[in-house]
């Protein structure tokens, strides 16, 4: 038994119960907002009878596998000849130690009829602590140590780092891959998540997914949206209709106008004006729907369930020839029509310096500190310098590699290039450290490390087992404690703010690529060196000039309408001329 947490309740409910009592069941009312959860299943609550508290909480017996109201004397009279009884019961009456091998005999029993009741999703699930009000069963877990069934606001008692996660995986589920159960116990411990670990048909599609592309740590956060996407679908589709209990009760000819509105309701669609509140999600549970349709039919054909096979397919021809004309279209459209009041700004210079500067001053700060205490707070600092320098994605800086950045080379240049180089680019060649990552579509990425920062990342490098930094953890930007990496996207976000820029929501990875497309302008490149940008950006020139490339409004009122205007003059004005020698025309 957990002590902290026992140790909270000062008066404990004497152990008897009545069966013949009905217990108190929450309905819709009761939960939480968006917390739909089948009302089959129940949490024991306190009852009251004039007033009075009525002592009718009962235990599951492990050995006998009953329900008893004195779960101690039931052991004692027919359990005696069990060794942890009768080890038990060695111990004087009225000890810590008895009541503590009893309480965990009882919470074991308890334990074993949960996991039951979980697994037929019907029944009665018993708490060490009956709570007074309706409670959802998604709100509890058990506790890794002694097994009883706490409330998860109440597991930080624990003092433990990610509880919830540890505790989640005493829970049953509908898949036995390691690596997909390590997704779902990740993820955030809620009504959805509770869904999806009794949902066949979502496991088996999560296990595909994960047997295509688990390999890659990075992906596992993918994996877990994709599983939690169909998760809010079928809880949606629930709320609408009761007697659906997973995913593939919804893959049914006759449900596909229940699949219809439950994607409308999780996408919020406004049936006046035939607009998504959430396009993209319309359009994202259509393609998850597909491919976990596509998982089932699989899954259907190997065991030979014929009917659930067809069933299935016929609900994959509508997905095909119907889901575009009632969802999909309609999700694009909106997307297309929020695209045009987007706000396509571009950060400033100023800005950017003023993020980099804060950036080095917390970078020194936390250099200086780690001499006295231990911080991470040099790792996010240098993290977010590298995304700012390179205007790389966020996550191909977050994922290099202390492999890689070892391997980085400093110096080496090739002889015949370098001669025509000229002074300044020679000078940069010897003073920046360049490295390669894995981009998109495996592109290989070059990173430059100035002088200062590859000093840096050194230092911190020497320190990485003082910081807390786990040996099996690969990464350079490590988190502490776990095998994951720093998120360079949180980073930016958190030091943007601090910095105090006009527009700190401008200083995202994505806009400081496109600041440096747009400003390539400027320069009047040729394709061959625009080339060599987009190379080092990490995408090819189409997307360079296409997506990242952004026509400022400036550049449009000062440089098109300067054209404009000589063009008002006739073509005389503009012979012999270019966009640079029209200020004269204009004037004229």
């Amino acid at each position: 038994m957990c002590s902290s947490l026992s140790c909270q309740s000062k008066t404990k409910p004497k152990p008897t119960q009545s069966n013949s009592q009905p217990s108190k069941t929450y309905t819709k009312k009761d939960c939480r907002k968006n917390n739909t959860e089948t009302v089959e299943l129940r949490v024991k609550t306190c009852q009251k009878n004039n007033g009075k508290r009525v002592w009718d909480k009962a235990h599951y017996c492990v050995y006998c596998e009953k329900m008893n109201k004195k779960m101690a004397r039931h052991l004692q009279l027919k359990h005696m000849d069990e060794t942890d009884v009768a080890h038990a019961f060695s111990f004087p009456l009225g000890s810590k130690e008895r009541k503590k091998r009893l309480e965990s005999l009882r919470n074991k029993g308890d334990w074993r009829y949960n996991q039951q009741v979980l697994k037929e999703g019907k029944g009665e699930i018993v708490t060490w602590k009956q709570p007074s009000k309706n409670s959802s069963v998604s709100d509890y877990l058990p506790c890794q140590h002694c097994f009883a069934m706490f409330k998860k606001v109440d597991l930080w008692r624990q003092n433990l780092k990610r509880i919830q996660t540890v505790s989640s995986r005493l829970l049953p589920m509908q898949t036995s891959s390691d690596g997909i159960q390590n997704v779902i116990h990740n993820m955030l411990q809620d009504n959805i998540t509770a869904h999806i670990r009794g949902d066949e048909m979502i496991c088996k599609y999560g296990h595909s997914l994960f047997a295509r592309k688990g390999r890659e740590q990075s992906q596992h956060c993918y994996i877990a949206q994709k599983l939690r996407e169909l998760g809010r679908f079928v809880l949606a589709a629930k709320k609408i209709n009761p007697k659906i209990g997973g995913l593939k009760d919804l893959v049914d000819p006759t449900k596909f106008n229940l699949a219809i509105e439950a994607a409308r309701e999780v996408s919020h669609f406004n049936s006046d004006k035939t607009e998504y509140g959430k396009p993209s999600t319309a359009v994202k549970i259509g393609f998850s729907l597909k491919a976990a349709t596509e998982t089932w039919i699989g899954h259907c054909m190997m065991v030979s369930d014929v009917v659930a096979e067809k069933k299935t397919k016929k609900f994959k021809e509508l997905l095909d020839k119907m889901w575009s004309n009632y969802v999909a279209t309609n999700a694009h459209s909106s997307m297309e029509q929020n695209k045009w009041n987007k706000d396509e700004s571009v950060p400033l210079t100023k800005d950017i310096l003023a993020l980099q500067n804060h950036l080095r001053a917390i970078e020194d700060k936390a250099k200086a500190d780690l001499k006295q205490t231990v911080t991470v707070a040099a790792y996010k600092s240098l993290l977010a310098q590298v995304i700012v320098f390179n205007k790389k994605r966020e996550g191909e800086a977050s994922r290099i590699t202390l492999e890689m950045f070892l391997k980085a080379d400093s110096g080496q240049v090739n002889k015949d290039i370098y001669e025509t180089l000229s002074p300044v680019e020679k000078m940069l060649s010897h003073r920046l450290t360049r490295m390669v990552t894995r981009g998109k579509r495996g592109r290989k990425v070059p990173v430059l490390f100035l002088d200062r920062t590859k000093a840096s990342i050194d230092f911190m490098i020497e320190l990485r087992d003082k910081v807390g930094v786990l040996k099996d953890n690969p990464f350079l930007f490590a988190n502490i404690g776990t095998t994951t990496n720093i998120r360079g996207c949180d980073c930016l976000r958190k030091f943007s703010i601090e910095c105090k820029v006009d527009n700190p929501q401008l200083l995202r990875s994505t806009n400081l690529r496109k600041h440096v497309a747009t400003l390539c302008q400027l320069l009047d490149l040729s394709n061959q060196k625009l080339e060599q940008v987009a190379k080092f950006m990490g995408h090819d020139i189409r997307v360079h000039c296409n997506y990242y490339r952004q026509t400022d409004k400036t550049f449009q009122v000062a440089k098109v309408g300067k054209l404009l205007f000589a063009m008002e003059g006739g073509a005389e004005a503009l012979k012999g001329n270019s966009l640079q020698t029209l200020d004269s025309a204009v004037c004229e």
